[in-house]
């Protein structure tokens, strides 16, 4: 049966990725109106996260309709991550040469330095989190090594390794064990990318963000420190009629101090290019529908 699902899965996302694009996001953006009136339960807790940002970003409370359209969005770009996900193995290469800026080519260039050793790229849950990698791939001319969680469904994990792999240039594996598999692609001078904004498994490293403290996975930093390699923070924001917009950040990782404490600096800054890549689309962040700060969750 699992079997019968995940092909199904897979037609369906296959024929998605047929259909126009606008017809597409048209269709999420009906979603964003309604969305919050039937998932009520989901819809309050962005609100509460989505109000903290705004308040850290402005320096004000948002009012009541300012939080309505927020939500609204965020319902919206949370289908249009699922639209760019099933598109992306078509489309996601011409999307790069044709509708993406890069906020600055020499960070970029300078990034793919390839006598500077090996680099490991953060991306949160944000934006166009399918492009980042490609355009990795594209730009690096390696294959990023990129771990991705086993799925329950043994077809639906086949064709997403597949995707990902041919379609976006990556070259995806299992989460376990992948901390050695990455740190030899570091030493070796390659490319590993990584999600980093919540904390699923594990304790967490403690950080301000966004002004109230919550945890950071410790993957990211904890491999900066280990192998020596360059920290950036990546993301691609969608932006109107279609175009997108790529930043990079570089994380400074301490030279200085215990594993620990390395590892922990590296994450505050981390953190820090988060509050600020994240305050200029809060709506794409939809990591927002899940518990982030403990205070808010009581």
């Amino acid at each position: 049966m699992s079997a019968v699902i995940g092909y199904l899965i897979i037609g369906a996302l296959s024929f998605v990725s047929r259909l126009p694009e606008a017809l597409l996001v048209g269709i999420a953006r009906a979603w964003g109106r309604i969305g919050p009136r039937f998932m009520r339960s989901r819809a309050a807790l962005a609100r509460k996260n989505l109000a903290r940002v705004y308040t850290y970003r402005d320096g004000v409370a948002p009012t009541s309709s300012t939080l309505d359209r927020g939500v609204a969005l965020l319902f919206e770009h949370h289908v249009r991550f699922y639209i760019e996900t099933a598109r992306a193995p078509r489309h996601a290469r011409k999307i790069i040469a044709t509708r993406v800026r890069l906020e600055s080519e020499e960070s970029v260039r300078a990034a793919f330095t390839r006598d500077s050793g090996g680099a490991i790229f953060l991306a949160a849950h944000f934006g166009a989190i399918e492009l980042p990698g490609s355009i990795l791939a594209d730009r690096s001319g390696m294959k990023p090594v990129a771990p991705m969680e086993e799925l329950g469904n043994p077809v639906l994990q086949r064709w997403m390794l597949r995707v990902r792999g041919e379609g976006l240039g990556l070259r995806i594996i299992r989460a376990q064990g992948a901390a050695a598999v990455m740190s030899a692609e570091l030493a070796a001078g390659g490319i590993v990318g990584l999600v980093g904004d919540r904390n699923i498994a594990g304790r967490g490293v403690p950080v301000s963000l966004f002004g109230f403290p919550a945890r950071l996975p410790i993957g990211a930093g904890l491999l900066a420190v280990e192998s020596g390699a360059r920290l950036f923070v990546a993301a691609v924001i969608r932006e109107d009629q279609g175009l997108y917009t790529g930043y990079i950040r570089q994380v400074e990782v301490p030279a200085t101090g215990d594993r620990m404490e390395r590892t922990r600096g590296a994450l505050v800054g981390v953190a820090a290019a988060f509050e600020e890549l994240i305050g200029k689309a809060p709506e794409q962040w939809w990591t927002l529908f899940y518990p982030i700060w403990d205070d808010l969750q009581s």
